[in-house]
This record gives structure tokens, C-alpha cells and sequence, in this order.
């Protein structure tokens, strides 16, 4: 949607990324979160880093490439954006070294201890030793690098040593060097022997670092040493963003003429010798380039998601077990308990073992005809996946939508749909332009002379895994209407050239940005009829102009609105005249907020609404993405709660606003502290 822009109204999207990437940030060094918890926030810190600057970084710097006075669709310079960019990258990768240095030290102060390879006793050099010689040697393939050989083509987000060699020859000393890839699919972390009450842990690196002159005895070297290095590299597929549709027409046109994958970032050690890294900058054609970055001793810190936890109950989150929601638990058949009435799944506080559980069911019912789903993101060794494919051994119909698009799961999808194909069940990938983003499964019985639709609708994926720690909301109803217009939208899958009348859905891109708009134009009316009107968004995302300059709008005319945004947001709250009744607060705990609900006062006759789609340009006009209004009053109080615990919450909740400091939202003095999800959590076990 073109509209004329004006960018004192919003906040720069990328900033605003790096904003939510702060709040992260504040979680890894929150004194009140437990320690191995801090170091694993580290680490997805450094991992949304990582996808950063492949995705947003390389969109950028491919439109200043083709247009140097290029402009995001939101009216920003994108070569002032990319200077932004850096110098708030580089303040925020200072703080984060601040904050792994402390974190280290409080490791260490509760026994736990990093090593390096001048660290280790004798009893740890030689169980490392044993380590390397069962575990890693035969995964290493050394390349030799000189100026007459070509250089390997460097992978996206893979660990390598670059090794100097200090070899004796005729003549005297001379350098030799080689380039080793760290084998990403082995634990980065090593955990070696200790003393009682100790635990003490190693990188792979350092490992390997010990073994060094084992692997290059052939050249006897008088010294070897290694330094790491890692490329970003461009991943080529979200030109569909924040950029004019023309330029990114212009930059379509080249892709397929470029090399695949372009560099974006190159970090090395900060201590690699100068003559190393002028020949890395030779070899890697970097020149001076801005995109050379030097680093610490470790890159690729996104691997302390997954730090060990030594069995230090007091160091990680106390364990919440998944519930079970009470209109299932126990129940011979779930699929019975939907056709009596809708239930709205909240996980991961509701175990996804019941979206499982009713696929397996259908799967073995003699009743169920078919089974359509359409999947985004599976898991590695997919329950989903397990139980369609029973499915079609009992000969059920089973259709699968797939997205092949989905990002960074390009190759896993194509997996999946090979599997898929290979037990018999139809694949189809979605419509010609559109991503299918909707997250929806129908399950059609067929019980003597009845017909029984059974249909689930959410905001997150088919993903168990994920679902362990991402908030999100699933519906499961059997009500006519809301299956029948599920049953319409498989349908447009297969035959795109019919476009489906919804009245209960809202489904993107024919209608969301339309009925969102008419249902916030409404609240503006009721205000002016003296009923009042309020919003509530809880949204990932709040990007699109139009859709911000309404909500400006509806502020300016009297109407309360609260946002809860997790992730980037480009609207700025509180301005006079153009903002002051809007609120703006993100929520960054344990679980990733990922669920979107819509509400509206609606004059006293509230409407909710789940949803899969954010409120940005690519969600609203090029996706398929579908809105649930949830009518059901016992559902309508359950979404009312969770809005109400994250409204009042005063531990994990940031106010955002046009400095984007993301100062907490601290209560009124004496007033007890509230943790949205762990408020969530307890309510739904109260009700188990």
C-alpha cells in the first residue's frame, strides 16, 4: 500500500528490531532470573543477531546496491538506516560483552567454570585427548590456504579456523596456514572432569585448540595457533518487507545474476595476526569493506541456548509441567468432547500433546473420512507428521498444504513433503504469490447419516517443540459455520482461481486489513456517540503505516487503546495530538509471547479475535492468514484474563516509546509483583 510518509510519526523498523533484541538483552542480566537462564538469553541474543543481519542487513544493503536514495516503505534512507544500524549493533554487542563477562563470573562463583585449552589439569588434558581422538578427529578436514590456491566456499553461520603454522625450513622459519571447519553438528560444549562440587565445561574450539599439533604433525611445527572466523551471508528471501515493490522488483531482476548468498557480515578473532587476516581479506575479496567485523575469542554464541545445566535445579526455571485441559483430561475420545463444545488451547501452559492426541484419534476413528491440515514449521521427527501418516495407512484422505517458503525451513519442508508423498498422502504448495501462513487443520466424520466437521485454528505452528515455549492459541470447534468456511479455504488452496465469500473468518488478503479497519473506525463512532470505545492488540508485530495512522486516528478521536507488542513496533504512543490515549508496552519472559488477540469493545458487546496474522504490509496483503473471532463467553473470559495479566504486569513488562529505552513498568508502591505468564500459569493449574 503506497501511502505519503512522514518519519516523525514512526519508529524505524530496524531500530525497533534492535530494541527487541535489548529487551532480550535486560533478561540475560537480570539478577532475579536464574544463571544458566541468563546464559541461554545470551544466546538468543546472539542467534536473533545472526538472522538479523542475514535477512533485514542483506535486504538493506541489496536496495542501496540498486538505489543508492533508496527508501523503506515507512520514508527512511536506507543508507542512514545501515549507518543506524552499525552503531547501535556495536553498543549493543558491548553491552552484551559486559554482560557475559559478569554472567562468566557468577558462574564461577556458583562452581561452574568455563575453560580454555591453558586451563585444563593433566586429568582434564587427557580426557580431552581421549575426547578428541573418539569424538571430533575424523569430522576435521584441514585445507591448506595459500596465495596460489582457491579458497573453500565459505558456509552461512559456520565456525572455522583459520591456523598460522610456524614451520622450519632451509632457509629458516616460514608461515604456513590452513582453514578448518568446526563441525557444527557436535555439542559445542564439553563437559570435563572435576573436583567435588565443581563443574567445569569447555568450547569444542578449545578442544580442538588442545589438539592442534596433532593434527598438523606432519609439518612437525615449532607453533601452531587458531583463530575463528564466521560469515553471515545474504539469505536472499524477504524482499517482501519494508521496501517499495518497484526496487524490489529491480532487485528480483539480479538475484539469479549475483553469486548466491553474498557476504553481509565476516567476524574474526580480534587477535588474529595482521598477516592472517590480510590473507583472509585476499581470499574473501573483503578489501576494506565495512562488513569485516572483529570479534571475540568465540563466535556463534547462539550455541548457549543449549549450555549444559549440570543438574542445577537452582540454576534454571523451576520445571512447569505442561496441563492437561479439563474438558479433555481422561477422556476416551477428544474428537466427542469438540462436537459438544469449542475449547481454546493455551500453550505451552496447555500441553500441545492434545493437538497430538486428536490427530492420532482421527487418525485410527472409523468414522473420519479426511484430514486436511496446512503446515508451516514442523518439528525434527514430527508427532504431526507421525500421526498423518497413520492416518493414510488406515486409509483415511489425507491433504496437506505445505509452504516451502517458510523461513530458514525451506529444506525441511521439502523433507517433509517427500515423506508425506511417499505414504500416500495428497501435497499441495499453497497459492502462486501468496505464503500460506494460516495455521489450520479440518477433520471430516462421518457418523451414520450426520456429517461432523471438527476444525483447529491458531496463531502458532504445528510444532511441538516450538510449542514448549512459545505462547500461542489454538481453537478446536465443531461449530457448522466456522468448519464449513475452513472447508472453503482448502478448497481455494486447490483451485485458486475461486475466491471464497467468508463470514466468520478473516482471512488475509482478501479481507483483514479491511475488517480490522471498519471494527477500529467503529470504536471511533462509539466514542462519538458517548459509549466509549477501547482497543487491545497483543500483537508479535505493528509495522503497517495505514494501519499505525488509523490507530493514530481512532487515539485523536477519544478511544483507549492498549498495544502489547512482543517484536518490532514502528508506532510511537503517548505523542499529543497524534497519540496520547495509545499505550505501548512487550512483555520478554520465560515463553516467547507469540500469540496475536484482537479486541474491541464494540459498545458493550465485546469482540475477540485470535489470530495468525501481524499487523504488517506482507501479513495483511500478501499472505493467507486467518482471524478467529472467538464468540464463545467462557473463551472470551479465558482470552480476557490472559489480556488482563499481561496489562497488569509489572516484572517482565517494558514501556516502549519513542527513545525505545525499554524502561520496566514498575507497580505503585506496595503493590504486589505480577508475572504475566507465571500469573497465566497458575490460573490455568487452579482449573485443572
Amino acid at each position: 500500500m503506497s501511502l505519503n510518509v512522514n518519519t516523525n510519526r514512526y519508529l524505524n523498523r530496524e531500530l525497533s528490531w534492535l530494541s527487541f533484541n535489548h529487551r532480550v538483552l535486560q533478561e540475560a542480566s537480570r539478577s532475579d532470573n536464574p544463571l544458566i537462564e541468563r546464559v541461554r538469553f545470551l544466546g538468543i541474543f546472539s542467534n536473533n543477531m545472526d538472522e538479523f543481519f542475514r535477512v533485514r542487513v542483506a535486504n538493506l544493503q541489496r536496495a542501496i546496491a540498486v538505489d543508492e536514495s533508496a527508501k523503506t516503505t515507512l520514508g527512511f534512507d536506507v543508507s542512514s538506516t545501515l549507518s543506524d544500524v552499525s552503531s547501535r549493533v556495536l553498543e549493543l554487542q558491548g553491552m552484551y560483552n559486559e554482560t557475559y563477562q559478569s554472567v562468566e563470573s557468577e558462574l564461577s562463583d556458583a562452581r561452574i567454570s568455563i575453560l580454555n585449552e591453558l586451563e585444563f589439569s593433566e586429568e582434564q588434558t587427557a580426557f580431552v585427548l581421549n575426547y578428541f581422538k573418539n569424538q571430533i578427529r575424523s569430522h576435521l578436514v584441514p585445507i591448506m590456504v595459500d596465495e596460489s590456491r582457491p579458497f573453500p566456499d565459505l558456509k552461512d553461520g559456520v565456525l572455522y579456523f583459520m591456523v598460522e603454522l610456524t614451520v622450519e625450513r632451509s632457509k629458516g622459519f616460514e608461515l604456513e596456514y590452513a582453514l578448518m571447519q568446526i563441525p557444527p553438528h557436535l555439542p559445542r560444549f564439553v563437559i570435563l572432569p572435576s573436583e567435588q562440587g565443581e563443574r567445569n565445561v569447555a568450547f569444542i574450539d578449545d578442544v580442538i585448540r588442545c589438539n592442534l599439533s596433532r593434527i598438523f604433525r606432519l609439518f612437525q611445527p615449532e607453533s601452531v595457533v587458531a583463530h575463528t572466523i564466521k560469515v553471515t551471508r545474504d539469505a536472499e528471501i524477504d524482499m517482501d518487507d519494508d521496501l517499495s515493490r518497484s526496487l524490489m522488483d529491480k532487485m528480483a531482476e539480479g538475484v539469479d545474476q549475483r553469486k548466491t548468498g553474498d557476504f553481509v557480515r565476516i567476524i574474526y578473532d580480534r587477535e588474529m595476526p595482521e598477516n592472517m587476516l590480510s590473507l583472509l581479506r585476499r581470499k574473501l575479496d573483503a578489501g576494506d569493506s565495512k562488513n569485516i567485523l572483529s570479534g571475540s575469542r568465540y563466535h556463534n554464541r547462539k550455541d548457549l541456548m543449549r549450555f549444559p545445566g549440570f543438574g542445577r535445579e537452582d540454576l534454571v526455571f523451576p520445571r512447569q509441567e505442561p496441563l492437561h485441559h479439563p474438558r479433555l483430561e481422561g477422556k476416551s475420545s477428544l474428537l466427542q468432547q469438540v462436537l459438544k463444545q469449542p475449547i481454546l488451547l493455551h500453550f505451552p501452559y496447555h500441553t500441545f500433546g492434545h493437538v497430538v492426541d486428536v490427530l492420532r484419534e482421527a487418525a485410527i476413528d472409523p468414522c473420519v473420512e479426511s484430514i486436511q491440515i496446512n503446515l508451516y514449521r514442523v518439528a525434527p521427527h514430527s508427532k504431526v507428521i507421525n500421526a498423518l501418516i497413520n492416518a493414510a495407512h488406515n486409509g483415511k484422505r489425507v491433504h496437506a498444504i505445505i509452504e516451502l517458503a517458510a523461513r530458514f525451513d525451506e529444506r525441511q519442508n521439502i523433507k517433509v513433503s517427500n515423506l508425506l508423498q511417499e505414504a500416500g498422502i495428497t501435497v499441495g504448495f499453497g497459492v502462486s504469490g501468496l505464503k500460506v501462513h494460516s495455521k489450520l487443520f479440518l477433520i471430516t466424520r462421518q457418523e451414520g447419516n450426520v456429517n461432523q466437521r471438527i476444525a483447529y485454528l491458531g496463531t502458532g505452528n504445528f510444532h511441538e517443540k516450538a510449542a514448549e515455549v512459545f505462547s500461542d492459541f489454538g481453537l478446536l470447534t465443531s461449530e457448522p459455520a466456522m468448519a464449513q468456511e475452513v472447508a472453503q479455504l482448502f478448497s481455494f488452496f486447490s483451485h485458486n482461481y475461486e475466491r471464497p465469500q467468508f463470514k466468520q473468518l478473516v482471512v488475509s488478503p482478501f479481507a483483514t486489513r479491511k475488517k480490522f479497519s471498519q471494527l477500529v473506525r467503529q470504536e471511533m463512532r462509539n466514542v462519538e456517540a458517548g459509549i466509549g470505545g477501547r482497543i487491545i492488540l497483543k500483537l508479535n508485530n505493528l509495522v503497517d503505516a495505514a494501519m499505525i495512522e488509523l490507530l493514530y486516528a481512532a487515539s485523536n478521536a477519544g478511544v483507549k487503546i492498549d498495544v502489547i507488542v512482543r517484536g518490532i513496533c514502528c508506532l510511537i504512543p503517548g505523542v499529543p495530538g497524534m497519540s496520547e490515549n495509545i499505550k505501548l508496552r512487550s512483555i520478554v519472559g520465560r515463553y516467547l509471547e507469540h500469540a496475536r488477540v484482537v479486541y474491541f469493545e464494540n459498545g458493550g458487546e465485546a469482540k475477540y479475535y485470535i489470530s495468525s496474522a501481524d499487523w504488517m504490509t506482507r501479513n495483511l496483503d500478501r499472505r493467507v492468514e486467518v482471524s478467529v473471532p472467538i464468540h464463545d463467553p467462557l473463551l472470551q473470559s479465558q482470552l480476557a484474563h490472559c489480556l488482563e495479566d499481561q496489562l497488569k504486569d509489572n516484572v517482565r513488562a517494558r514501556s516502549l516509546d519513542a527513545g525505545m529505552k525499554n524502561a520496566f513498568i514498575k507497580g505503585r508502591k506496595n503493590q504486589p509483583l505480577r508475572d504475566s505468564q507465571s500469573e497465566t500459569y497458575r490460573r490455568y493449574a487452579a482449573d485443572e
